[in-house]
């Protein structure tokens, strides 16, 4: 079987060394002095600068950290002596190991890196089903997505069907090339349109759908948001794409909303970005609530954090989904947190690629 994704190098000198000298769950830090590298080292009299680069050995019966647009130098395999594949990122992310991902190889690991974690959005989507089902409204629901990316929001949604909702994504949008070719090999359904937020018309993607959808899902632009960033929020351009979210929303009136974004939004110290969403979804007739919920408690290999908004026009059919999985043994039963490593073993090898 061919696995798209999936090629790795032969390392050496001292890239290989720093791995052979991980344990499990070990870093850069934890290596000797001489063989971390010198944007880690902090120097000087107050000790600064670092850490750029880092390294993280993953371990078999834990979670993997958040995974990143920037994957290729963090994690080393849990048992062998090299950096994870994208196609490996990607199961740490819950994506079918025939997901294919278009593009050079930094574009593929960037939408790897920014998609929602399918089983997270599988359980979230759950819960919106059971919001129809005790509204009474069953059968085919159209989705309307945007920033759609690789599409792990709409695959979670498309998991998350059952014998009386099924979701569908009827229309989905994103400004990049990378994830059209993506989308379009993967799910030509979605009826892809690569399009800027800013010029696209809600009347365009209600001709497409042939009606108003009943869903709403997308996640905008996290960067202006992130804590790995300087959080500059609404001082950069990417960081009021929501507006025209909440714009698209207003004039296609679906039954309910999701926006999901990085947790950092709520820390935002330049704008009080929650009370803005909130009177935004507020002035167009939606009632708004919003959760941060970590992608492991619902059965993903990885400790990912998404902060998800939800807007409906009555929310008290509306209810988080309860976590599926837990990090130590409890009362309830649940099943422990899925290890990195024991979901990388499922995988073949992968194919070395040659110098």
């Amino acid at each position: 079987m061919n696995i798209p994704n999936h090629e790795t190098r032969e390392y050496t000198g001292v890239v290989l060394e720093r791995m052979s000298l991980l344990s499990p769950g070990g870093k850069m830090g934890d290596l000797p002095e001489h063989l971390q590298h010198e944007s880690f080292v902090r120097k000087g009299k107050k000790k600064t600068g670092g850490p750029n680069m880092r390294l993280l050995k993953l371990e078999d019966d834990k979670p993997s950290l958040t995974v990143t647009a920037y994957i290729f130098n963090k994690f080393v395999h849990s048992r062998e002596n090299r950096y994870i594949t994208p196609r490996e990122a990607a199961a740490l992310q819950d994506f079918p190991i025939d997901y294919e991902f278009k593009g050079t190889l930094g574009q593929v690991q960037k939408q790897i890196g920014n998609a929602v974690p399918i089983k997270l959005a599988s359980a979230l989507a759950s819960a919106v089903a059971k919001y129809f089902e005790r509204l009474n409204k069953r059968n085919i629901l159209k989705i309307a997505s945007y920033f759609t990316g690789a599409g792990g929001l709409d695959l979670g949604f498309e998991v998350a069907s059952n014998s009386s909702v099924k979701f569908e994504t009827a229309f989905s949008t994103d400004i990049e090339k990378w994830a059209e070719a993506t989308i379009n090999h993967n799910r030509p359904e979605w009826n892809f349109l690569r399009a800027d937020i800013t010029k696209l018309e809600p009347k365009t993607v209600k001709k497409i759908i042939g009606k108003n959808p009943d869903i709403i899902i997308g996640g905008p632009p996290c960067q202006p948001f992130s804590v790995a960033g300087k959080q500059k929020s609404t001082q950069e351009p990417l960081g009021i794409l929501y507006r025209y979210y909440i714009r698209h929303v207003d004039a296609l009136k679906p039954e309910i909303v999701v926006m999901e974004n990085v947790y950092g939004l709520a820390q935002v110290k330049s704008a009080n970005m929650l009370e803005e969403i909130y009177k935004s979804f507020k002035e167009i007739g939606y009632q708004v609530t919003h959760r941060e919920l970590m992608a492991a408690d619902y059965g993903t290999p990885q400790r990912r954090r998404r902060l998800f908004f939800v807007a409906a026009k009555n929310l008290r059919y509306f209810q988080y989904p309860q976590p599926t999985h837990c990090e130590t043994e409890n009362l309830f039963g649940l099943p422990l947190y899925n290890g990195a490593g024991e979901t990388l073993k499922k995988l073949p090898k992968p194919i070395i690629r040659k110098k």
